[in-house]
This record gives C-alpha cells, structure tokens and sequence, in this order.
C-alpha cells in the first residue's frame, strides 16, 4: 500500500479537496484506496456525503487503544463507493494531542497511525501473507493499494503521525504571494519532521487553485519551478468554482462534474502518481473492495444522506423531526444551487463584447497531466508580424522537423509564456526541456539530440500539458487520450 500524506500548515490552498479528489480518482483509476481523516473539522465526511451524527467509531478512538487491541474494520470504515473508504474524524478528535488527551501519553506517540493502519488495512485471507510475500516486502500484505491522509493545518502529534504512516508527502501550494513565501518553510518543516521521527522523504509540491489568465499565477508558478526544480509536480491544479460545488453536494469532482477543468486535473494528478510512486493496480478480475468493509453503499452515499450535506452546506437547515428534508426546502435548495450556477455561467454583454477569445480548448485526457488542444489561430492571421519578420517565413516549422543530430522542436511565439517538452525521451519531466524564445523569428525553438527510435512528447504551455497541433502524427496512450509522435531513422 502506497500512502500519500497531504499537507500544509497554511489553510485555504486545497488540502482537503486534494485529499478528497485524489483519493477518488484513485479508486475510478481501480485502486482499492482508503482516505484517512486526521482533521478534526471532519470534512472528508462532509465533502463525500457522510453525516457526522452516524458515525460509531472515528480515527481519534483507533489511536486511543493499545498497539495491540483488535480493531473491528465493520465499525471504523465506511464504504464511500466503489474502491473507496473512509477512516473518518470528529470535532473529538482535537483534544487528543493534549495531555491526557489519549495521544501525548502513549508509547510510540508518534507511530501510532502506522499500528493502525497496519491492523486496519491488513489482509486477513488464509492466502495472504504467503513467504514470497513476506520476504519480498518484508511486510503484511494491504487489502489496499493506495492511501492518503488529510492532515490538519497544523503541526503537532497528528502531523507527525501522518508521515510517520508512510514516505510520500504532498504539499498543496496555491499560486499566490503569500504561499510562495511559505512553501520553502513547509518543506523545511515537514523534512526536520522525518528526521525526528528516523525517516527520510522527499515532500512533492502541488500547485493549486492556479489560474493561467493571470500573469501574476503564471510568474508565481515559473518560481516555484525554478525554485524547487524536480520537488514540483508537473501537473497543476486549475481554479475550478465545481470543486467547491461538488463538496456543497458531498460527492468528489469526478462524480459531480466529470467534464470538469477539476476532474481533470485531479485525474492527471492520479496518473502522475500511479506512474512515478509506485503505485499498484490490481489485475483485472481481482475484487474491488474485500467483503465486509463499512456499511452498505447506500446507507453511506446515498442520495438522501447527500442532500443533508448539501443543504446543510447552503445554509437550509430545519425540517421533519427525523431531520429529512421537507419538499419545499428541497425545492428552495435546488433553485438556490440553479441561480448560483446561472450567475456563474451568464456574462453581462458589455463585459462579454470586451472577453478575448480563449485560445486552449479543453479535451478529456485521463494520462498524464490534462492535455489540451492548443488552436492559435493569431500566428494564422493576415498582418501578424513577430519582431524581424513575416511569420509565413517560419510557419512550414511548426512542430517537430528532423535534424542532422536529432529533432528541433519549434511553435510559434504567441502560444504561450513558458514553453517545454515532455516525453518518454525524459521520463515525461519537462523540468530540463524548456524552450527558448528567438525575439528575432517570434518563435519558441529547442533542440536535442536524440538517436534512432520511436517517440512520443507533449507541450507544456504554462503549466498545461498540450497536444502538438502543427503535429498530425498522435498515438493513443492507452489511458484514453493521446501523445503526439515522431519517429528518427
């Protein structure tokens, strides 16, 4: 089981979102995944449709007992969907880190998540735990394959716990000032953490929230890359209004909004992942989840329990005695959810007459980071002049072209203010390949030098994985979209 270990001291950068998305495109990916809620606010609970007055047994109870008391899966776990649990939290939950609180005066305080997730996640099959297993992996075998921990926007005993479970740490950084300050400092931090506990990691950063129409994000997220180098992730986390929404109504993006930037991006990140930590998939065939996990499906994510959630978080309270929803109020809970999507989607006509037209057209692309269909239709009209010369005279360029020592990859200089190549030829990491700008030509060229063989690459256009549009030649992934393609001779 792969454990990914989300967090960040600074609030509102999309730490629970990210916690809660990733785990669920974990499981739509086919891996048997579990989310672990170490914040008190309980909102993984919230976020996936789960009333906190149902719950019998949370993660605060499980760190309370003895290393070596059993722990009944039937009670801790909720079954959220297919592929995917919960181990959820409560308010009760803060008080553990205090003295007498449960935590502070045990042995092996801050260890004391991994015991649990040892226990919990343990595979209890009579064919499980074999010697080949044993001894290649030195550890029992996991009912899961991946699992990710929500952490509080806090350092404490619940922190250290956190990555003490496991050695990949992500670190959600919005593309804003305040969090570019703050994110040397978190890595700091989260490394002297390791340290004190025995362990060595290397924190992955995560650009969130990040909005590409604003030079300012852009120019954030270009040092952050210059800074941390390989320590970023390449995919970015675009600012998506349905992520907030798909919270309100208590399911992940991938369920609420499937076309959306959101769902997308949180997809991409899932496939980064599975490709560069590790993570493994069951064969097909294997069962989706073990038997006996949680509660029944629609006791736990069904709809009535959703729109509790979701009436709950816009603010409708009130109703029958058993706390259901009369008709009318869930009438005044839709037509509130209406207006606030027509309010996002209408545009007033002055505003829309002043709009420029958006050159990047999304489309699915579950691999890798999100691909987008790059049409810059500006390098094609008539009078469009780079500083020296006619684009025309550069156009039959475009693309990718053979060269005496490998390939030149040239697009043209209106596209984009950061240009760079990924491929199967640099392990996908465009960190090294970025492209240069010729002022003279109006173009982004790079070259390298490359033997004889089939390739595939995309563009990364300010932080967007894109297709090659002046590249007819594209190839299937195998994950449902497609890389463009060259082959040297």
């Amino acid at each position: 089981m792969r454990t990914f270990t989300v967090i960040n001291q600074k609030g509102g950068c999309g730490k629970t979102t990210t916690a809660i998305n990733l785990a669920a495109a974990f499981a739509r990916a086919g891996c048997r995944t579990l989310l672990v809620d170490l914040d008190p606010q309980s909102h993984c609970a919230a976020g996936l449709g789960i009333p906190e007055e149902r719950l019998d047994l949370d993660v605060s109870d499980a760190l309370r007992l003895p290393v070596d008391a059993e722990l009944n899966r039937d009670r801790f776990i909720w079954h959220v969907s297919r592929n995917l649990d919960l181990l959820p939290s409560r308010m009760k939950l803060a008080g553990i880190e205090a003295s007498g609180g449960g935590l502070a005066d045990q042995e092996d305080k801050e260890k004391r998540l991994r015991s649990v997730l040892a226990r919990l996640t343990r595979d209890s099959s009579p064919n499980a735990d074999s010697e080949d297993d044993v001894r290649i992996s030195h550890e029992p075998r996991s009912i899961y394959d991946a699992c990710v921990i929500d952490c509080p926007p806090s350092i404490g005993l619940l922190s250290y716990n956190a990555i003490a479970a496991g050695r990949e740490v992500l670190i959600p950084v919005e593309t804003s000032f305040f969090s570019l300050k703050g994110a040397a400092k978190q890595v700091q931090t989260t490394r002297s953490i390791a340290r004190r506990i025995g362990m060595r990691i290397h924190p992955r950063l995560l650009a969130t929230m990040h909005d590409p129409q604003q030079p300012l994000a852009r120019d954030l997220l270009d040092d952050l890359r210059d800074r941390f180098g390989s320590g970023m992730i390449p995919v970015v986390i675009r600012y998506d209004h349905a992520l907030k929404e798909a919270a309100s109504f208590g399911q992940p993006i991938d369920e609420y909004a499937a076309d959306s930037m959101g769902a997308e991006d949180y997809r991409s990140l899932c496939e980064w992942l599975v490709e560069h930590a590790s993570v493994e998939r069951p064969e097909p065939g294997e069962e989706d989840m073990p038997m006996g996990l949680g509660q029944p499906e629609p006791t736990l994510a069904g709809a009535s329990a959703r729109v509790q959630i979701a009436a709950a978080n816009l603010g409708i309270h009130g109703g029958a005695s058993d706390g259901s929803l009369s008709r009318a109020q869930e009438l005044a809970m839709r037509a509130r959810t209406m207006q606030t999507s027509e309010a996002k989607t209408s545009v007033p006509s002055a505003v829309a007459l002043e709009s420029k037209p958006e050159p990047l057209k999304r489309s699915l692309m579950p691999h890798k980071p999100v691909a987008v269909e790059v049409r810059d239709d500006r390098v094609l009209e008539p009078g469009t002049k780079p500083k020296g010369m006619e684009i025309t005279r550069v156009r039959h360029l475009f693309g990718v072209r053979r060269s005496s020592t490998g390939v030149l990859f040239v697009q043209p200089g209106s596209i984009g203010n950061r240009i760079e190549i990924a491929g199967d030829f640099n392990g996908w990491d465009p960190s090294g390949t970025k492209m240069s700008l010729n002022e003279a030509l109006g173009v982004y060229e790079l070259h390298l030098k490359m033997l004889p063989g089939d390739y595939s690459y995309k563009l990364v256009v300010d932080g967007q994985w894109v297709l090659d549009s002046y590249n007819p030649d594209l190839v299937d992934n195998g994950m449902g979209g497609r890389n463009n393609r060259f082959k040297l001779s």
